[in-house]
């Protein structure tokens, strides 16, 4: 099974776990990437694709401040990629709210500056994924190889240890 691939550029890896836990807390299954900076993002998404013959990720997300290096300059280069030249990219800037003539101008597809509030951030995230990926494949059954492939062997729900303390709604009023 092919779940959509997102690719986030960060350096905030607060913003990176919010979104994680939002795409999980709403369900879609997506194999998810993070890259902290432009070095990073160009080995990702750059190396061993110039040829073309990789698969563009679903969804990209770049901040487009990413302290000494200019996140719209990457973004420049992932669409003078011929493999990455169509590919979804939405500039999600944290600070930057009035740059978005220049990520257009530069090849965004979006421009979404994040929320402050965690509710809206998860919420605009989900939204983005609906928009831009196949939600029906992202919203599809985990076959039991792939959890078992993560799970690496363990139990999804391990029993609880006879030692472990009584919870309150295992005990019986009587």
């Amino acid at each position: 099974m092919n779940f959509p691939s997102i690719v986030m550029i960060d350096p905030s890896q607060e913003a990176v776990e919010l979104a994680r836990f939002a795409l999980w807390r709403s369900g879609l299954h997506c194999a998810f990437r993070s890259c902290p900076d432009a070095a990073s993002a160009r080995r990702c998404l750059l190396q061993g694709r110039r040829s073309g013959d990789g698969v563009a990720p679903c969804l990209i997300l770049l901040e487009s401040d990413m302290g000494c290096y200019d996140g719209l300059e990457l973004l420049r280069e992932l669409r003078a990629s011929k493999h990455l030249a169509q590919a979804p990219v939405v500039v999600f800037p944290s600070r930057d709210m009035e740059g978005e003539q220049a990520a257009l101008a530069a090849g965004a597809s979006q421009y979404q500056p994040k929320p402050v509030d965690g509710e809206h951030y998860a919420r605009c995230v989900v939204e983005m994924v609906e928009r831009w990926c196949d939600a029906l494949a992202a919203r599809g059954p985990v076959p039991a190889k792939v959890m078992a492939s993560v799970l690496g062997g363990a139990e999804a729900h391990p029993a609880r240890r006879r030692d472990d303390p009584a919870r309150p709604e295992d005990e019986t009023s009587h």
